[in-house]
């Protein structure tokens, strides 16, 4: 038997592009590693160490976090953005 070689385009699944933060309002996953420079398992593991806020969900599979809680974050390791 041989190695099966798809023909078609690779598969880019792109489901959220991080974008700048807005002045105010809520800011999913990848924006707030954006602006922070980190890690999703580095966030992860400062929100379990509750340096990082949890953020709130809008739905069982959809976390968000306010951007004024990242903007104090932001302050408070004193970053700017």
């Amino acid at each position: 038997m041989s190695a099966k070689t798809n023909p078609q385009k690779p598969r880019n699944k792109i489901t959220y592009t991080p974008a700048p933060l807005p002045a105010e309002g809520l800011v999913r996953l990848p924006s707030v590693l954006a602006v922070l420079g980190i890690s999703r398992t580095s966030f992860h593991n400062g929100i379990k160490a509750k340096i990082y806020p949890a953020g709130e969900l809008l739905s069982p599979r959809c976390r968000v976090w306010r951007v004024e809680q990242i903007r104090a974050l932001i302050d408070k390791l004193g970053g700017a953005a």
